[in-house]
């Protein structure tokens, strides 16, 4: 009974050494992990010391910034102020989980440590002689701190970017204002209201755009679409910038190719392309509402411009080495300077340069016929236009309805004819053209004189009346108020004429006709 004795307590004696053994190794490795950890809070509060420094940094930066509205800033402030608040939130729960974590791993190990001793006092045989095999302990998991400051980033940029859909950017705003006035080569540039949005992608939305000191361009709003790290950046970098119910007024109209000029335009800013809707210019003649979309190289140089009205027309511009390459299209087509003639398809190729445009070539369908030729535009001192028009079967009802409502022809008409004009703005420009050319009008007829009645009847030369004939050709002559028609030569029927006429201003008729009828049987 004593040797069982002291068996017994041998082994008790060697359980209890080897769970003192165990508890000292774990309090050892404990302390390890416990100094690491320390360690690691250290660089992670160290982290988040410097990016709080350099939040800090950011934001004594930004508040440096010209405040427009003090409103806004106390919006803003209330803002950092939540947001800071959520991310202390966020990061006090991250760590009370880190601890309750930590006690349920040690409670653990503390309940296997005595499970083993337990084991070791009952699996004992009184023969056995040999040491109680060891047993295999979990491994104590690792915290991963490197996830766990990824998550807290992650969680710091939603929270950031949540902020920004409400807050005023009143600080980038003006630094906005100042690359995009850089950029035109405009001494003003004026943002109301500047906001972040995600939707459709990354944007910031605009409200109230200016420019100039007379705030003589103008936009309702837009949006700029940018790279997110862009915003952080130094310098300003556009991908689009989109303005909607644009207005260009008083002297604006003329710095639009001052706005275009490279020289400068890299250093200020980057837009690489500008799109306008509702675009209204305060020019005269009066052009209704387009829109415009430009592209633009990083250094500022000009690529192309897309602009449409109304459905109706498009001019496309590239640049070249002689100036920019326009192509002209319209379809039912009103021209905003002279007579009133409706135009069906037209398309121009030609080149423009900083004081003049020239269509080597344009094509028109007029009046069910055709009419193509070129035409030269310069201004500077004034506005000059120089064409050469070739007229292919016009319908000559609606050519001269569209000058005058006191007579009425029939027919169709061609010619080839030389327009020149010249005055002190575009609108006046064909207040009073020259024109010269050779026309002919076949199968027609002209109303309100009746020449066979005349002829035949004298008391009938006052009477109303149709004379038709089989071909009116002639040469065509108009300037400084007058028109004069001369070599006229009429064939129609019975009737054969010629002759000249002269119109003046004040529309007295003057000249002399000759005219003979070679049948006495009545004009069909």
């Amino acid at each position: 009974a004593r040797l069982e004795a002291e068996r017994k307590a041998k082994i008790e004696a060697e359980a209890r050494a080897m769970v003192e053994a165990e508890e000292r190794e774990r309090r050892e490795k404990e302390l390890a992990g416990k100094i690491a950890a320390e360690k690691k809070a250290r660089e992670e509060a160290e982290l988040r010391a410097r990016i709080e420094a350099k939040a800090r940094e950011t934001v004594e930066e930004t508040t440096r910034e010209k405040v427009k509205a003090e409103i806004e800033g106390d919006m803003t402030r209330r803002a950092e102020l939540e947001g800071k608040a959520q991310a202390k939130a966020y990061m006090q729960a991250k760590q009370q989980a880190e601890l309750d974590e930590e006690a349920r791993i040690r409670a653990e190990q503390e309940r296997k440590a005595r499970e083993i001793a337990e084991v070791l006092r009952t699996k004992v045989e009184p023969d056995e002689e040999a040491a109680a095999a060891p047993v295999k302990r979990r491994p104590r998991r690792k915290t991963n701190w490197v996830r766990n400051i990824a998550v807290a980033l992650g969680a710091l940029l939603v929270i950031g970017v949540g902020v920004l859909h409400v807050v005023p950017l009143r600080g980038y705003a003006n630094k906005l204002e100042k690359g995009i006035a850089g950029w035109l080569h405009e001494d003003a540039v004026s943002i109301s209201n500047l906001k972040f949005s995600l939707i459709p992608s990354p944007h910031l939305k605009i409200e109230g755009f200016t420019v100039g000191k007379a705030l003589d361009a103008k936009a309702t709003h837009g949006r700029v679409f940018l790279d997110i790290p862009a915003l952080l950046g130094d310098r300003i970098v556009i991908n689009s910038l989109e303005l909607e119910n644009v207005s260009i007024t008083g002297e604006a109209p003329r710095r639009i190719l001052g706005w275009g000029k490279v020289a400068g335009k890299a250093e200020a800013a980057v837009i690489e392309s500008v799109r306008l809707s509702g675009v209204k210019l305060d020019v005269k003649p009066e052009v209704k509402p387009f829109e415009a979309r430009l592209a633009f190289g990083r250094d500022g140089a000009f690529k192309s411009a897309n602009l449409a009205g109304e459905g109706k027309w498009t001019v496309a511009i590239r640049p070249v080495e002689a100036g920019y390459d326009v192509t002209f299209t319209a379809r039912n087509w009103e021209m905003p300077l002279g007579a009133p003639i409706p135009i069906g398809d037209v398309t121009g190729k030609g080149v423009l340069t900083a004081n003049s445009l020239t269509f080597s070539e344009f094509e028109a369908d007029v009046l069910e016929g055709k009419v193509n030729g070129t035409l030269r535009v310069e201004w500077g001192g004034g506005v000059r236009l120089a064409s050469d028009l070739s007229a292919t079967r016009l319908q000559s009802q609606g050519l001269v309805g569209a000058f005058t409502k006191d007579i009425a022809t029939t027919g169709r008409v061609e010619g080839n004819f030389s327009v020149a004009a010249e005055a002190p703005t575009l609108a006046a420009l064909l207040d009073a053209p020259r024109v010269q050319g050779k026309f002919r009008l076949t199968d027609g007829s002209i109303s309100n004189t009746d020449l066979v009645a005349a002829m035949q009847s004298p008391d009938a030369a006052g009477r109303a009346g149709v004379t038709k004939f089989a071909e009116l050709t002639g040469e065509l002559g108009a300037g400084e108020g007058r028109v004069s028609y001369r070599n006229l030569n009429l064939q129609g029927g019975v009737l054969r004429g010629g002759g000249g006429v002269d119109i003046g201003a004040n529309s007295a008729l003057s000249g002399r006709l000759s005219v003979e009828i070679r049948s006495n049987v009545a004009q069909d």
